[in-house]
């Protein structure tokens, strides 16, 4: 059969030279014919509300002032502009496959917040230089709260809601005298980056407590938040509140020295894992922890003197052919899913004890999937926001493990519950 050129303007040369084709997977969607003109769309739909028979004048004003909101929402949000979606997957070797999926924009689009929120231009992934060897689930982002704030302002203030634009203005007021900052003073002390790791540390394990009797031994995680700052506002206001806490705050242990601002709560808990709550202020970063050795171990890794997830063999393998450079990016290491899987099981043996038959169909469920390693990096670009991922598990594949996954996991945590209940 002879192939048809498109008598309408599409994306699909602009998006499919993002992809990989001859994998197991391969999507585009146009969406012009959607999104294109939507504001006149909703425009048009305000009239059929607004001549339902029977509306008195408020209702009528309140739902002129609703779809206000919408258009202009529609407008500035930069929703209109994507022309078109993709997403391919292809296997680069056996185990190993890369994802592509691709938002586009035509060139000189993009405007909009939508585009921005998150980043405007790609850069180092200085986050990277940050992780130690033993994290096991790690993301970090661009975010442009400053513009967040600035975009619910105006919309409030053009909303015609007195409620709204009340509450609105009462907000930094509020924000002031719940932290004793203001709130225009925080968001300009934020440099637009945030993060999140998750540690597990081998040499520390600690027993987990599960349905019916015994435990689990996992390793001891670790809980980080990174955020870049301009200056030291937040810290600076972080310590004078752990120093004001009742009878705790002369335990607060300081650490000032050249490059590094750190204070630790210890907390005597009888707890089997380790809790010392840790805020420290260092090249640029804030960082909040579950313990004080976490910071130590990133700081020692981004000076050079310990060696870093980028290091590890996991991390080459499943970091090959990803840019350098982007927005954000993913980690999650395999012995993620080794840990879950382990805790599963064993709340999976719990309930076959008093339901065997309904643990024997959970188990079953579970056998579809498998601990999953994988790496992915977001880039806003002069077309549109492109991610590229490598990763264990076929993508094909992926829009279907969680509907069993996860009702599986639910399922098998809630029986137990469900038994003990009847009993009871």
């Amino acid at each position: 059969f002879r192939s048809i050129v498109s008598a309408e303007k599409t994306s699909f040369d602009a998006v499919t030279s993002k992809l990989d084709p001859g994998g197991s997977i391969y999507v585009y969607l146009s969406t012009e014919q959607w999104l294109d003109g939507l504001s006149t769309n909703a425009s048009n739909l305000r009239q059929l509300f607004t001549g339902m028979p029977d509306l008195n004048d408020q209702t009528r004003a309140n739902i002129n002032k609703g779809f206000d909101i919408g258009i202009r929402l529609i407008k500035e949000s930069g929703i209109e502009d994507i022309s078109g979606v993709g997403m391919s997957g292809i296997a680069r070797e056996k185990g190993l496959y890369r994802s592509k999926t691709f938002v586009h924009h035509y060139p000189g689009k993009g405007a909009g917040f939508l585009w921005n929120v998150l980043g405007k231009q790609p850069h180092p992934l200085t986050g990277l230089d940050l992780l130690p060897t033993n994290v096991v689930l790690a993301a970090f982002s661009d975010l442009d709260l400053p513009l967040t704030w600035s975009f619910i302002q105006k919309h409030v203030n053009q909303s015609g809601f007195p409620q709204a634009q009340e509450w609105l203005n009462k907000l930094p007021a509020g924000f002031e005298q719940l932290t004793q900052l203001k709130l225009d003073q925080v968001l300009a002390s934020l440099g637009g980056e945030y993060g999140f790791v998750i540690t597990f540390d081998e040499s520390k394990m600690i027993p987990i407590p599960m349905p019916g009797s015994g435990s689990l031994q996992i390793p001891e995680p670790g809980l980080l938040i990174v955020a870049k700052v301009k200056d030291d506002t937040i810290f600076d206001r972080v310590d004078r509140a752990l120093k004001e806490i009742p009878q705790l705050g002369s335990q607060v242990i300081s650490t000032d020295k050249p490059g590094l601002k750190m204070r630790t709560l210890p907390l005597p808990l009888p707890l089997p894992i380790q809790l010392r709550p840790t805020v420290a202020s260092s090249g640029g970063y804030l960082f909040i922890a579950s313990t004080d050795g976490m910071i130590q171990d990133v700081l020692a890794v981004k000076a050079g003197q310990k060696p870093g997830l980028k290091s590890t063999e996991e991390f080459k393998r499943v970091s090959q052919g990803i840019p350098q450079a982007g927005n954000g990016f993913t980690f999650m290491s395999q012995h993620f899913g080794d840990i879950i899987f382990q805790v599963q099981r064993q709340v999976i043996a719990s309930a076959a004890q008093s339901a065997p038959t309904r643990a024997a169909w959970l188990q079953s469920l579970m056998q579809t999937g498998k601990p999953t390693t994988a790496y992915s990096v977001s880039a806003n670009t002069d077309e549109g926001w492109l991610t590229i991922g490598n990763g264990s598990q076929n993508p094909a594949a992926i829009a279907l493990v969680p509907l069993a996954d996860v009702p599986a996991v639910l399922a098998a945590i809630a029986i137990p519950n469900f038994v003990k209940a009847r009993s009871t």
